[in-house]
């Protein structure tokens, strides 16, 4: 039950950061009418600003393992349902559970060395 909340507030998580994400990357020229801004957000610069932003960062790290687990969480239910047993079940959750900290990890080095580098020519 507790993983299934999780997986739940993993689920409203991701809604939350892609709504804000929509909103700043694709919905521009509305939001630059309420703000005054007319940057692209594509524009390198701005790419490199929100890179450096700590904000930015640790929203990207939050969103990573959230959608993260949410879709290993999902995998592993379709898995363990069509492939009865304790064995395969304990395998597939394991192999889950690898593969989303390798991802992690992975995900959070690159966006932090973006943070950290980001400025660089």
């Amino acid at each position: 039950m507790k993983y299934w909340l999780l997986n739940a507030t993993c689920g409203l998580l991701i809604l939350v950061l892609l709504g804000a994400h929509m909103a700043m990357m694709h919905l521009d020229m509305t939001l630059g009418l309420l703000w005054g801004s007319n940057a692209d957000p594509l524009s390198w610069d701005q790419v490199a600003l929100r890179g450096e932003s700590r904000t930015m960062t640790i929203g990207y790290v939050v969103l990573l393992g959230a959608a993260l687990f949410h879709g290993l969480y999902g995998l592993h239910t379709v898995l363990t349902e069509f492939l009865a047993g304790q064995r395969a079940a304990r395998l597939i959750r394991m192999g889950c559970w690898a593969t989303g900290i390798l991802l992690f990890l992975v995900g959070t080095a690159s966006t932090l060395i973006f943070h950290q580098f980001g400025s660089l020519p």
